[in-house]
């Protein structure tokens, strides 16, 4: 969850939106193969938010190490953040440059979940994070994005989105910043069409009425029963993909490394 989205730092799966649950079970589909060929992978979670996917996924793979890095963490959040989890594999930065004076080897995989669509010229950024030492032309870079530019409604203004991509777009900015995709697609098609009713019934209303995941109370077992339906509709995705059909969905993503110099 972003940090602006964040009304409180709770640590539990409770009051966490099924979206956000659901997203992390990709993430796990993505980065099992991965952890797979080596346990003790070394993670960046770049832009974590309030670090609960990164508690999750230490949870699910105990031998990784996670470094987290936020601009918007400050001491005082770093603090309140770093309790819950100091026993677990993951240390907190406010900036890659900080991190890259803390470690030596390059990290394994980087994460970019709904990040890069809140920075203005994402393509610098990602040459930054290229050229950053952090990674080498081993390391997976695991993107998701939101879909679709049509969509941008309201609730991308609430939360500080420049835009949301296509596969297209996606994979140009990567390009142009030094990385190649190699698995590219989207997942939640079942929310796709929720969103374009929501982009339809908008109407004239302001981005004060809209409410980050942040504000999302718990619906006991229907919550269980989104995730797995979300998680499922992925799956379908996925299967669909080994065909060459790629299904639309309101996220997009990417598992991209180093283009070959």
């Amino acid at each position: 969850m972003d940090i602006c989205e964040a009304a409180s730092f709770e640590r539990e799966k409770i009051n966490r939106h099924p979206w956000e649950l659901a997203r992390i079970e990709v993430v796990k589909n993505f980065l099992t193969p991965i952890i797979a060929q080596k346990p003790a992978t070394t993670i960046l979670d770049l832009g974590c938010g309030d670090v609960f996917v990164a508690q999750q996924l230490a949870y699910q793979y105990p031998i990784a190490t996670f470094h987290c890095v936020d601009i918007a963490f400050t001491p005082e959040i770093i603090s309140t953040i770093s309790e819950p989890v100091k026993n677990l594999p993951i240390s907190l930065y406010s900036s890659t440059q900080e991190l890259n004076n803390s470690i030596s080897n390059k990290v394994d995989v980087v994460l970019l979940l709904d990040v890069i669509e809140h920075i203005e010229d994402e393509i610098t950024f990602l040459k930054e994070l290229n050229q950053s030492g952090l990674i080498d032309n081993n390391t997976k870079i695991i993107i998701t994005v939101p879909a679709y530019q049509q969509l941008f409604s309201n609730h991308d203004v609430y939360l500080k989105h420049f835009r949301r991509y296509n596969i297209a777009l996606l994979n140009d900015h990567l390009q142009q910043a030094g990385f190649k995709s190699q698995q590219t697609g989207y997942f939640f098609f079942s929310l796709l069409f929720l969103r374009i009713i929501q982009k339809l019934l908008q109407g004239n209303k302001t981005i004060d009425t809209e409410k980050g995941i942040g504000a999302y109370q718990s619906k006991g077992w229907i919550d269980t029963f989104m995730v797995n339906t979300l998680y499922f509709d992925f799956l379908i995705g996925k299967f669909f993909s080994v065909l060459g059909i790629k299904l639309p969905g309101l996220s997009c993503f990417s598992i991209c490394q180093q283009q070959p110099s």
